[in-house]
């Protein structure tokens, strides 16, 4: 990208490739990408190797990141009552499987007071219960896992201002219930859990005009929201979680 000289991500192995070559299209027309199936075990991996730019890294070497992606039904699955609805074994096979790996982020999509106690706040006591077990079994666990809390769409002009803190101005204002019981696990964690704020999008201009720069097609109600102008395109905190996770360091520059 012509604004950020010397960011580089190159997608390695099967899948990420695919995801590349669609993300122009997601982010520049609105094109939909099929979510993830709601079934144990096919959860696709994306390993994607990340050059940032010199005036913002603080670790020289690039960054090799492998994720599995999950389908944000998981989060239901935790806060309900009725796990055996889902047709699955609730949460614990899942807890088994993210516990292969010492580095985890959780990405919010929602905000409103209601889906704190509704949504939030049950399914993070139901995760914390299994991490806590986990971690009593397996010390080494609770020695190394990293937990980055993030909550995405952040150009929306009521979260866009607390961007800067998300822990004190997003989480702890908007998601309280959410927020007391993730400061229990990052006790647990010994504060290895971090709160983050993150905008695919980002506004047209931080000073002049911070209206989100995005928009909707209403003629294609099969399409999501891409971006208004292209040529003034700046996201904000893509890389900060992923950077923390995979090196411990905090990646102050947010500009990306």
């Amino acid at each position: 990208m012509q604004q950020y000289p010397g960011l580089r991500v190159t997608p390695l192995g099967e899948n990420a490739p695919k995801l590349a070559t669609r993300a122009a299209e997601i982010i520049e027309t609105g094109a939909v990408l099929a979510g993830t199936d709601l079934k144990e075990g096919n959860e696709p991996f994306y390993t994607f190797q990340i050059d940032l730019p010199k005036r913002i890294r603080l670790n020289q070497m690039p960054l090799e990141v492998t994720v599995r992606d999950y389908a944000g039904e998981v989060i239901d699955i935790a806060a309900s009552d009725h796990r055996a609805a889902f047709g699955l074994g609730g949460l614990r096979p899942y807890v088994k499987e993210w516990c292969k790996t010492t580095a985890w982020m959780i990405l919010l999509t929602d905000w409103e007071p209601e889906r704190d106690a509704s949504l939030y706040e049950p399914a993070f006591e139901e995760i914390l219960k299994h991490i806590a077990a986990a971690c009593d079994k397996k010390p080494s666990l609770k020695a190394s896992l990293r937990v980055a809390i993030v909550l995405t769409k952040c150009e929306r002009g009521e979260l866009w201002p607390c961007r800067l803190d998300p822990e004190e101005d997003l989480f702890k204002v908007r998601l309280p219930k959410t927020y007391a019981l993730l400061k229990q696990l990052q006790r647990r964690l010994s504060g290895r859990l971090k709160f983050f704020a993150c905008s695919s999008f980002g506004v047209l201009d931080d000073r002049y005009d911070p209206r989100p720069n995005r928009k909707f097609d209403s003629d294609n109600p099969e399409a999501k929201a891409y971006l208004q102008q292209k040529q003034v395109w700046r996201p904000y905190g893509l890389f900060s979680p992923i950077y923390w996770l995979s090196t411990g360091k905090t990646l102050y520059d947010e500009s990306l």
